[in-house]
């Protein structure tokens, strides 16, 4: 389980996430939602230790994030970054095989290969294998680096609990695409038995796929729940200042969520001073 509690990060001498917190249990999928600003990144890089907090505490399986040893961590736990730029080319299998690294001496050549080459093919990059990461979509590249940190927490035996932590995935996505990554990310929990936190902007997909959602705002925590108790016409109009409305159209699992401008103003500044 990954406990994230009472998480407070400054910069430039003003905070920027305040009292923030979220937990994550193995195979549960929590969507990390809010405007831009309201310091979903922030809190996504504190619990992977990518920043320090500078209040509150992050554990991993009931030992504090500070307290892992580098390899061991990076094999309880893998991030996708929102963008990752690549400074050389490579074939797409060498990228996907870097996940690996953690694991250097422990398992045979032939054996990186083949759990890269599965990786690949649950992303639908199967046959990319000899293709240059850089030639390359947005969505494609983005896929490649999913499919690179699901070869890092890989086991074929799991031992205790695993952990994924995504930046916008769904980002350079078309329609298809956003719906059959979550629909991975959904039986890689329920199946595989890890624990996922992913931001997500597209609140209808939240609705369909978490089990629990996260809403952030100006860098202090909202509402925490399962997706129909958060993301009601109340907590998006508080959350997004927009308008909506939720329906559950007859023969379909989950309610659909209908959004539409409001007089509160467009591109409002979330910059401002958390007490």
């Amino acid at each position: 389980m990954i406990e994230a509690n009472h998480i407070g990060v400054r910069k430039s001498g003003r905070w920027i996430l305040r009292k923030a917190g979220v937990q994550v249990r193995a195979g549960e999928l929590i969507a990390l939602i809010g405007a831009n600003g309201a310091g979903k990144s922030t809190l996504l890089k504190a619990v992977a230790g990518e920043i320090t907090p500078d209040e509150g505490a992050v554990a991993i399986n009931g030992r504090a994030l500070a307290a892992w040893p580098g390899t061991d961590l990076a094999q309880v736990r893998g991030v996708l970054s929102q963008s990752v730029e690549l400074p050389f080319s490579m074939p797409v299998l060498d990228l996907v095989e870097m996940g690996r690294y953690p694991y250097q001496g422990q398992e045979a050549a032939a054996h990186t290969k083949a759990i890269a080459r599965n990786c690949l093919q649950q992303v639908g990059l199967q046959g990319y294998e000899e293709r240059d990461v850089r030639t390359l979509s947005g969505g494609e590249q983005q896929r490649a680096q999913l499919a690179r940190v699901l070869a890092q927490v890989h086991r074929d035996q799991p031992s205790q609990e695993r952990f994924l932590l995504l930046d916008e995935p769904t980002a350079s996505q078309d329609i298809a695409q956003k719906q059959q990554l979550l629909s991975l990310l959904r039986k890689l929990a329920d199946e595989a038995g890890l624990g996922i936190l992913t931001i997500l902007h597209d609140l209808n997909l939240a609705m369909q796929y978490a089990d629990r959602v996260v809403l952030l705002r100006g860098g202090h925590l909202l509402k925490s729940g399962p997706p129909e108790t958060v993301l009601t016409p109340e907590g998006i109009a508080q959350g997004f200042g927009v308008k909506a409305r939720v329906v559950h159209p007859p023969g379909e699992a989950h309610p659909h969520i209908l959004t539409c401008p409001t007089a509160v103003g467009l591109f409002q500044n979330e910059e401002t001073a958390i007490p």
